[in-house]
């Protein structure tokens, strides 16, 4: 095994237990976290959809344990990147920057990831 490829499955590791332990955080409460500073339309945007988001915490379990799991991992780092991304841009606007740092992780490690299988979504771009 080369280094690029254990790097990469030690990146993937990192975020599959990342996505699980963030999404089981969101159910037991056991690392404490908010949602920061809201505005009051941010606040009620988030209140408005409040009901989705354990569907969103149940979908992030099972996307790390299928990255933990190595299956279908091209198209789960498609499936998660544009959540990572409004993930990042949620807590860009909605927090200090200095609390931001579990979307950063999540949406580097995805474009890392991403860019390691590019070779797998030529055929998309063709």
């Amino acid at each position: 095994m080369n280094t690029k490829t254990k790097t990469s499955q030690w990146f993937r590791y990192i975020l599959g237990l990342f996505l699980i332990v963030y999404a089981l955080n969101k159910f037991f409460h056991f690392i404490p976290s908010s949602y920061g500073q809201m505005t009051e339309r941010a606040q009620d945007f988030l209140d408005s959809t409040a009901f989705l988001l354990p569907y969103l915490y149940i979908f992030e379990i099972l996307l790390g344990i299928i990255l933990i799991l190595n299956k279908w991992t091209a198209f789960i780092y498609i499936v998660l990147f544009p959540l990572s991304i409004s993930f990042l841009i949620f807590t860009t606007f909605n927090q200090d920057l200095g609390d931001m740092w579990p979307a950063l992780v999540v949406a580097v490690l995805n474009i890392i990831l991403l860019f390691g299988e590019k070779e797998k979504y030529k055929p998309l771009f063709s």
